[in-house]
């Protein structure tokens, strides 16, 4: 009889612990830096972007600059075997004078929390 109640105890023991455990997953996607760097016109530009807490899905992946004439990319890094989105490259020379938007959305997978929805926009002045 103690051996059951010994076992039963470690079950629901076990069992809570499991349930408890994923009610606190709220690890949030992180975008580094907080802001991206002025740019010069004619300049080279480049900037690192980095996401944390989670693995990107490359399909879920999407960006938009604006104006779309503005000479800067965004590339993930090649690491050879695999390609990541979560270490993100800014290149270019800048073509036009004023503001540049960086607007991006991806979603992470998930794992024993769920994988988390993020979006992020940069704003960078161009100057002459």
């Amino acid at each position: 009889m103690k051996k059951l109640r010994y076992h039963l105890m470690l079950i629901i023991g076990f069992s809570l612990t499991t349930v408890l455990s994923g009610c606190f997953c709220t690890q949030k996607v992180e975008v580094l830096p907080k802001s991206l760097p002025n740019a010069t016109l004619g300049a080279p530009y480049y900037a690192e972007i980095e996401v944390y807490n989670g693995r990107v899905i490359n399909d879920s992946f999407h960006y938009l600059i604006t104006p779309e004439n503005s000479g800067l990319e965004i590339s993930p890094t090649d690491f050879g075997t695999h390609v990541s989105f979560n270490d993100l490259k800014v290149k270019g020379t800048p073509k036009v004078a004023g503001k540049i938007t960086i607007k991006f959305a991806g979603l992470t997978y998930g794992t024993m929390c769920p994988g988390s929805k993020f979006i992020k926009t940069y704003t960078i002045k161009v100057e002459e």
